[in-house]
């Protein structure tokens, strides 16, 4: 009787545990990690010819780059209290897209036009219409 009272206890403490150990912070990526990540995300479905990928790694290092660079901007920002102007958001909001379309250019001149094709289609959004004013989540 002890054994099956042990046995039960055990199955019951086994995900609870499990679930105790994923929460907490996550740990925070380095520089190359994030760059690895970055890349391995933008070239997922596409087949990299021999020296593409020497050539797209210094693109993505910029981005990676850029975004810790403005992340730290606002968190410089926030401690002090100061927030954006409009006007400030705006022309943050111009400069991301010029950076993007330079980006893309970049990538244009690399790859060949079926990697484009599958790069462009990889950027966008795997969302349908009707999910995207759903609040449930769908796996």
């Amino acid at each position: 009787m002890k054994a099956i009272f042990t046995l039960v206890l055990f199955l019951f403490l086994l995900p609870v545990s499990a679930q105790l150990q994923k929460s907490g912070t996550p740990q925070k990526l380095t520089f190359e990690e994030k760059v690895t990540v970055l890349f391995n995300r933008l070239t997922k479905d596409i087949v990299l010819e021999p020296g593409q990928g020497e050539k797209i790694k210094p693109l993505v290092e910029k981005i990676v780059r850029d975004r810790e660079a403005y992340v730290a901007e606002l968190k410089g920002k926030k401690d002090d209290g100061r927030l954006m102007t409009k006007e400030q958001l705006q022309a943050r909001r111009e400069k991301r897209q010029a950076e993007e379309d330079a980006f893309k250019a970049e990538m244009k001149k690399i790859l060949t036009e079926t990697q484009y094709q599958k790069f462009e289609a990889g950027l966008k959004r795997k969302r349908t219409p009707e999910s995207e004013n759903s609040l449930e989540i769908k796996n």
